[in-house]
C-alpha cells in the first residue's frame, strides 16, 4: 500500500488471508489514483480519527467513495478502519499502554473481516460503527476477550464480597470470533489481564465482568456437550436473567451465510453446527442471557 504502510504491517502481523490483503490493497490503489476519491477519503479519515464521529454521520461519503472506485462499501469502510490503526498505536504509546494490548485489540479487525466474508461474501466489514470505542480507547482486547466500562443492567447484586445496583459501572465483556478456543487456561489468562488492567474497578480485591450474549442462554448447556470449552465458559457466569427468542437472530454466528436456509438444510460441518442444527430441527428455540463473573485475581467465584 503506497501511503499507509502500517496497514500492511497489521495485515501481516495478524496473518490476513492473501485474498483479503489483495482486496484491501487494490481498493487503496484505486482511491489514490483518483484525486476526487483521495480527497473524499482523507475527509473521512479526519472525521473518523480526529473528530471521533460515529461512522454513520458520514455514511454518504463512504457510499459515494465506493461508487467512485467501484468497490463495495464494506471494503471501503474496512480500509478506513485499518488505516486508523497507525495513529491508534501512537495514541497507545502516548498513554503508556502495553503494545500487546494494542495487538489484542486490533485483532478484532481480522475477526470482523472473516465474519463479513463468511456472511456477505465480501472482504470488509458490515459493522463499521462497532469499532469507534476501540479508537476512542474505551474498549480493549485483553487476551481472549475484550472489555469496556458499561452500566450494570440488572437490579442489584450482592455476593462474593461485591455489591452492585442498576447503573453502576462494571466491565462488560465481548467475545471476538476466530480467536483461540475457550479453554480454562485461555479464559483465566484473559480474566487476569483485565483484573490488572482495570485495577481501579476492583471491589475488596475482586472485579466484576458482565456479558449479555446469545452464548449465555441457559439452554445452551442442553445443546452443547457438558465438557466442551463453551459449556465451561457459560458455567463461569452467574446468569441473572435470560430471554427465549422467537427467531435465532444470531444464527449467522454459527452457520455463516447458510443461516437463512431452512432448518432441515443447515450445515453440519462442525460440532457446534451439528448441535444447534439438531436443537432447531427438534423444534426448540434459542435466546440470550445476561450474567456476571466475580473474579479475585486468580479464581472465578461465580458459576457452578
Amino acid at each position: 500500500m503506497k501511503k499507509y504502510n502500517h496497514a500492511v504491517l497489521v495485515m501481516d502481523r495478524l496473518d490476513f488471508p492473501s485474498q483479503a490483503k489483495e482486496a484491501v490493497i487494490n481498493a487503496e490503489e484505486k482511491i489514490f489514483s483518483k484525486p476526487l476519491a483521495e480527497k473524499l477519503y482523507n475527509s473521512m479519515y479526519k472525521s473518523y480519527w480526529i473528530r471521533k464521529k460515529n461512522f454513520k454521520t458520514f455514511f454518504w461519503k463512504s457510499r459515494l467513495l465506493s461508487r467512485l472506485i467501484d468497490e463495495h462499501i464494506y471494503t471501503v469502510n474496512f480500509l478506513l478502519l485499518l488505516n486508523c490503526t497507525e495513529p491508534l498505536l501512537e495514541e497507545y504509546r502516548k498513554q503508556g499502554i502495553d503494545e500487546d494490548v494494542y495487538w489484542n485489540t486490533v485483532f478484532d479487525l481480522k475477526a470482523k473481516l472473516l465474519e463479513c466474508k463468511e456472511v456477505k461474501g465480501i472482504w470488509g466489514t458490515f459493522v463499521e460503527d462497532w469499532f469507534l470505542k476501540f479508537y476512542k480507547l474505551e474498549r480493549f482486547g485483553l487476551g481472549r476477550f475484550q472489555y469496556e466500562h458499561y452500566k450494570f443492567t440488572s437490579k442489584s447484586y450482592k455476593k462474593h464480597g461485591v455489591s452492585l445496583k442498576a447503573g453502576d459501572f462494571v466491565l462488560t465483556m465481548h467475545i471476538p470470533s476466530h480467536s483461540q478456543s475457550l479453554t480454562e487456561e485461555t479464559r483465566l489468562d484473559s480474566y487476569r489481564r483485565a483484573y490488572e488492567f482495570f485495577s481501579d474497578r476492583q471491589q475488596n480485591g475482586k472485579i466484576v465482568f458482565s456479558c449479555h450474549s446469545w452464548l449465555l442462554y441457559p439452554d445452551n448447556l442442553k445443546i452443547l456437550p457438558e465438557k466442551s470449552n463453551l459449556s465451561q465458559f457459560i458455567r463461569d457466569f452467574e446468569i441473572l436473567f435470560s430471554m427465549k427468542m422467537p427467531v435465532f437472530t444470531d444464527a449467522w454466528r454459527v452457520f455463516g451465510a447458510d443461516a437463512k436456509k431452512p432448518v432441515s438444510q443447515l450445515p453440519t460441518d462442525t460440532s457446534m453446527q451439528r448441535a444447534f442444527a439438531k436443537w432447531l430441527q427438534d423444534g426448540n428455540k434459542t435466546g440470550n442471557g445476561y450474567g456476571v463473573i466475580v473474579f479475585d485475581g486468580e479464581r472465578v467465584l461465580t458459576g457452578k
